[in-house]
C-alpha cells in the first residue's frame, strides 16, 4: 500500500461565530502533525433563499457575506500565532454540500473535517442531511468530528469486511488501512481492526406466509464462526495488524459498533463507503446510518481509490 500525505486540511465551517470549534481544533491538530495547509471555509445561502425581496436579500447576503469573512479571520488569526499555514474563504452556494464539494475541487484538499452538531441542547450528535451528502459525494475522507477530548495516542479502528476480496471492496479495505495508519503516525496512536457479523438467523415463529427457515444448528453457527475467524486472520495476515489488536464480533452491528467504540475508548473509526450492485452511486444505507449516528467517537469516511 502506497504511505498517505494529508497537506491540505479543508475545515467546512457551519457557524463562523461558534470560534475555534471541534472541528477547528481536530483540524489544527492534525496540521501540527503532518505540517499541513489549513483552510477555513463557510458556505451561505443563495440572495434569494432567505424567501425575501430580491434587493434586501441581495443586502442581507453581502452583510452575512463579509461578517462570516471577518469571523473567519478572526479565527485564523488565532491558529496563526501557531506558526500554522491557514486560509479563509466564503461563498455562496446552496445547497452547502455542493459549495462544499466545489470548493475541495477547486483547492485539491486531500481531507475535509466537519463537525457533528446537536439539533438541541437535549439532543443527541445527530448527522445533518448535509453531512450524509457530503458521505456519498466527497471524492476525499471526511472525518466527521464527534468527540470533544483531544486525540493523545488514539485508538484507531479500522472497520473492514472479511468478504471483500477482490476489486473495488478490497481497494477500499486498502484505502480504510492506509488512511488509518497514516493518521496513527500524525498522532501517535494505534491501528485496531473490527468486523461485526450477524449471527445466522432464526425461524420467524407464527408467520403464516413465506419460505420456512429451518433453525440454525450449532454444527452450522461453528461453521459460521470458524469461517468468519479465518478470514479475519487472513486479512489481518494482509495488513499486518496484530490479532491482539483485532476484534471480531458476532451481532447487531448498530449495537456492537458503538459498544467496542465505547469498551476500547476510541479516539476514531474509520469506515468505508462503497457503491451499491455495481452503480457508481455511493451507498448509505439504513445500517451504516444508525452506525454513523450511534458512535460517539470521531469517524473517518473514506472510499476506494479509483
Amino acid at each position: 500500500m502506497v504511505e498517505r500525505r494529508f497537506e491540505r486540511i479543508l475545515v467546512a465551517i457551519a457557524d463562523p461565530a461558534a470560534g475555534v470549534d471541534k472541528a477547528v481544533r481536530r483540524a489544527t491538530a492534525l496540521a501540527h502533525g503532518s505540517g499541513a495547509s489549513v483552510e477555513l471555509f463557510h458556505a451561505i445561502p443563495a440572495a434569494m433563499s432567505a424567501g425575501m425581496a430580491h434587493a434586501s436579500a441581495e443586502q442581507f447576503t453581502r452583510w452575512e457575506f463579509t461578517e462570516s469573512n471577518r469571523l473567519l479571520e478572526r479565527i485564523a488569526n488565532r491558529l496563526r500565532r501557531e506558526e500554522l499555514l491557514v486560509s479563509t474563504a466564503v461563498q455562496t452556494g446552496y445547497p452547502a454540500h455542493e459549495a462544499i464539494l466545489r470548493r475541495v475541487r477547486e483547492t485539491k484538499a486531500d481531507l475535509v473535517v466537519i463537525e457533528a452538531r446537536k439539533h438541541n441542547v437535549f439532543a443527541r450528535l445527530l448527522l445533518t442531511q448535509t453531512d450524509f451528502e457530503l458521505i456519498r459525494h466527497c471524492p476525499v475522507p471526511l472525518l466527521i468530528v464527534k468527540g470533544r477530548a483531544a486525540w493523545r495516542s488514539p485508538r484507531i479502528l479500522a472497520a473492514l469486511d472479511p468478504f471483500h476480496q477482490n476489486g473495488e471492496t478490497s481497494a477500499l479495505d486498502d484505502e480504510i488501512v492506509t488512511v488509518a495508519e497514516a493518521l496513527a503516525a500524525i498522532t501517535r496512536g494505534s491501528v485496531h481492526a473490527a468486523h461485526v457479523y450477524r449471527p445466522l438467523p432464526l425461524p420467524l415463529v407464527g408467520v403464516p406466509i413465506g419460505p420456512v427457515l429451518p433453525e440454525p444448528q450449532p454444527a452450522q453457527e461453528r461453521k459460521q464462526g470458524l469461517d468468519m475467524r479465518r478470514r479475519f486472520v487472513k486479512i489481518l495476515a494482509r495488513y499486518g495488524i496484530r490479532r491482539g489488536r483485532a476484534h471480531l464480533v458476532t451481532g447487531d452491528p448498530v449495537r456492537e459498533l458503538p459498544r467496542l467504540a465505547r469498551n476500547l475508548k476510541l479516539g476514531l473509526v474509520v469506515m468505508g463507503a462503497t457503491s451499491r450492485s455495481g452503480f457508481k452511486r455511493i451507498f448509505i444505507g439504513h445500517t451504516a446510518e444508525h452506525v454513523l449516528d450511534r458512535l460517539s467517537c470521531d469517524v473517518l469516511v473514506v472510499k476506494a481509490t479509483a
